[in-house]
């Protein structure tokens, strides 16, 4: 029951907070963790993303903003590509779309889109990966000054993962937020309600995804984050927190 109170205040929370804060002006951040947040890189920005995960994982990504509100990303991964085991590389590429339907303002902006990219080891016996896809998505995002505390940025979204084939497919949700600690490091946190991933069969033991960590952005462009993942131990398979590096940077053409 308290994940259907939570699915509630990702709907309304960004909506309350409009009306008691001030609007910020800063960089937007186009993810969280592993939830998508409405920013969006600008055109003719671009975007490099590397993720190092347990049993030597790593994912690469590369975006790139289209049009104005409209960008695209791909990325390719897989396990034991750090180490001294077999590769094993995930199935597909990573296919990301993403369209910025409403600017913030006094209210929220408004995102969505498609990400076919899941997270951690792909399971082939399952045909689906560690911590799953977006799939289709919404999102909103509000983000407020706080004078001298910094800023707050508040996300809250919906998906439905319309292609990994584990027979759990409910529309679920998420909200997560970053706060600035300086201007350069923030911390960030995220929930995932896990409805996709509680049936008898799924990974998930009904508590949810949450995840949490702290970013590092210096130059402007270049960040590093050092993530804990899954602090619930919502896995069924593996009793222990992941940890994860990642790095990222922001160009334009």
């Amino acid at each position: 029951m308290h994940r259907f109170y939570c699915f509630f205040l990702i709907l309304i929370l960004p909506l309350i907070s409009s009306f008691a804060q001030t609007p910020a002006q800063r960089v937007e951040i186009q993810s969280l963790i592993d939830q998508p947040t409405a920013g969006s890189l600008e055109k003719g920005e671009y975007g490099f993303d590397v993720r190092f995960f347990p049993q030597g994982g790593t994912l690469v990504g590369l975006q790139a903003g289209m049009f104005s509100r409209f960008m695209i990303g791909v990325s390719y991964g897989g396990v034991n590509i750090i180490g001294n085991g077999q590769p094993e590389w995930n199935e597909l590429p990573g296919v990301l779309v993403k369209y910025r339907v409403f600017e913030e303002s006094d209210f929220p902006a408004l995102s969505i889109g498609f990400d076919s990219q899941g997270y951690g080891m792909y399971y082939d016996f399952a045909d689906r990966y560690e911590f799953k896809a977006k799939g289709l998505f919404a999102v909103i995002s509000k983000n407020y000054s706080m004078g001298y505390l910094g800023f707050l940025g508040i996300h809250g979204g919906v998906n439905y993962n319309t292609f990994e084939n584990d027979d759990d497919r409910n529309v679920t949700g998420f909200m997560g937020l970053d706060k600035s600690i300086n201007d350069q490091i923030s911390v960030l946190a995220e929930y995932s309600l896990g409805f996709d991933d509680d049936a008898a069969g799924a990974l998930g033991r009904d508590r949810g995804y949450l995840n949490a960590g702290v970013r590092w952005v210096f130059a402007g462009q270049l960040g590093v984050e050092f993530n804990f993942k899954d602090i619930l131990e919502n896995r069924k398979d593996i009793n222990a927190i992941s940890r994860e590096l990642r790095l990222t940077y922001v160009e334009t053409f």
